[in-house]
């Protein structure tokens, strides 16, 4: 994992979103161009926040802040999903939204349509071993522990589709 939050606790929020595809040079650039200028603006009732951010495998935006678990404020929160969701256009590659998946396959990410899955269990493409990206992580302790990668068997995937993953065993 990055230096970028060696100096935050495990008790730090933290917020993922993930790109379509990983970022190249420039793409990187314009994300760290646009979002470190954002940051000394980032404030809670009227307090800067203390914040970091990295991009986890070139293609997932990873934030953290270490100012708003005592005093929680909505339109911060609001402020900096706004700013990554127009970074994120300015490059003109939006985040994934909620019908898509993140796993690992062949030792690389790759986003999967949730309308793609029930094909892809069903020929073996993904299997219960295959590794789920959470991007529902809360807290930097659980992106510390390992906790980013899960075995598809763990996941809501598993329990949706148990047919077709208990046909890959049979």
């Amino acid at each position: 994992m990055s230096d970028a939050f060696s100096a935050f606790p495990d008790t730090a929020r933290l917020w993922l979103m993930a790109f379509p595809r990983p970022l190249n040079d420039a793409e990187k650039a314009k994300l760290a161009e646009g979002f470190d200028a954002f940051r000394p603006h980032w404030k809670t009732h009227s307090t800067a926040i203390e914040s970091g951010w990295t991009l986890l495998e070139d293609q997932i935006f990873a934030v953290v802040e270490n100012t708003m678990g005592t005093s929680p404020s909505g339109c911060s929160i609001d402020a900096m999903l706004r700013q990554s969701i127009k970074l994120a256009s300015i490059l003109e590659l939006p985040f994934l939204d909620a019908q898509s998946i993140v796993v690992r396959a062949s030792g690389k990410l790759r986003v999967v349509a949730k309308s793609e899955l029930e094909p892809l269990l069903q020929d073996g493409t993904l299997h219960a071993g295959t590794p789920v990206v959470d991007l529902g992580l809360l807290e930097l302790g659980q992106l510390r522990s390992g906790m980013l990668e899960r075995p598809l068997a763990k996941t809501w995937i598993a329990r949706k589709y148990r047919a077709e993953l208990e046909s890959q065993v049979g």
